[in-house]
């Protein structure tokens, strides 16, 4: 079969289309894969630059070192500080009272219990 110039012309023409195709699609998966690197290279950046900022600023934040106090100055006492002391005597102490509270209240419960059934 043999081919005229304008079927190879028409032929040439539908390959060049297809080639400028391609060309197009290969601009747009470049330009997709750029943006994505360019992101996923900027996170980390970011939060490198986050920490940096956080340290520099407590750096500048932070209080003066307290004054060194006397030996026997007293401290004034703090409603958390008595909370505190408070919270460690219970800690100590309610351990051993269970055991004589609970026998306390269970003869007292046993009390009322005959009181009423007599």
């Amino acid at each position: 079969m043999r081919r005229t110039d304008l079927s190879l012309d028409d032929e040439i023409a539908e390959v060049e289309r297809r080639l400028s195709q391609r060309r197009r699609e290969l601009r747009a998966l470049t330009e997709d894969t750029r943006s994505g690197v360019a992101v996923k290279s900027a996170v980390p950046v970011a939060l490198i630059a986050a920490v940096a900022i956080g340290f520099a600023a407590s750096r500048f934040v932070r209080r003066p070192p307290p004054r060194r106090r006397m030996l026997f100055e007293r401290r004034p006492s703090t409603p958390a500080r008595v909370a505190q002391v408070a919270g460690a005597i219970a800690s100590v102490l309610l351990p051993r009272l269970i055991g004589p509270l609970q026998t306390i209240v269970t003869q007292y419960i046993k009390q009322r219990m005959r009181e009423r059934s007599a």
